[in-house]
């Protein structure tokens, strides 16, 4: 319990690090998944009011009223908002045949971390803590939720500790989140073991469901009046 709150703490103060590698990440999690007896709910929904295997059709009637942002191929994505927070609702199919869904930011939002935290009012303790985001896991379902720092802006100079560490706090950088509460068919994610080259079987929004594609932190400062970016280089 001490170990969740402090991730909870974690997450309203700064941004995961480094990203899950997503191969790893199968291989870690298929052990949660014999004997599990953490499922979340036994609701008769995977994920809103849909299920695993609804079609777009069905989902559409089920969204009915929501303003839609993108319909094409395998992929509709409505305006939606948690709390305050402007993000998208995203529904992902194979075959006109749901498999992941969740909600996303599409671009660097203040207070996207607080999708976290709701996530975690309503699911309550997650299953697993991974590196970079929290995990819970159902019959059918792994849910999955993350945020991250993706856009700093900070002066020309930020105070650090130096020899003065042992007094002074390094001062921590504030900007903009971007934020992740995905619903993943569990049949699916199985399914992905099977196969030599997973991330290959993902669209670009499954991966960003997934937490395997994030955006790169974006980095400003102002040197005298004028504003300089840049991008955050990898780790």
């Amino acid at each position: 319990m001490m170990k969740f709150k402090q991730r909870l703490a974690y997450f309203a103060l700064r941004g995961s690090k480094q990203l899950l590698v997503f191969t790893t990440a199968l291989l870690a999690l298929s052990v949660l998944f014999i004997g599990c007896a953490n499922p979340v709910g036994t609701s008769y929904h995977d994920f809103r009011k849909t299920r695993w295997g609804f079609s777009k059709e069905r989902v559409m009637l089920n969204e009915q009223g929501k303003r839609i942002d993108v319909k094409k191929g395998n992929l509709i994505i409505f305006h939606h908002s948690i709390g305050n927070v402007k993000c998208k609702l995203v529904y992902c199919f194979k075959d006109n045949k749901l498999r992941a869904a969740g909600y996303i930011t599409d671009k660097p939002v203040k207070g996207a971390n607080n999708i976290v935290k709701r996530s975690v009012e309503e699911l309550g303790e997650p299953t697993e803590i991974l590196n970079d985001g929290m995990l819970w896991i159902t019959n059918s379902t792994l849910i999955y939720s993350n945020a991250y720092l993706s856009r700093v802006i900070v002066g020309e100079y930020r105070r650090s500790g130096g020899i003065l560490s042992h007094l002074v706090k390094p001062q921590e950088p504030v900007g903009s989140w971007d934020g992740v509460w995905a619903y993943i068919d569990r049949d699916f994610y199985e399914e992905l073991q099977d196969v030599r080259f997973p991330l290959d079987q993902l669209s670009f929004h499954e991966k960003l469901l997934f937490g395997v594609l994030r955006r790169s932190s974006i980095y400003s400062y102002y040197s005298g009046r004028e504003l300089i970016r840049g991008v955050e280089p990898e780790e």
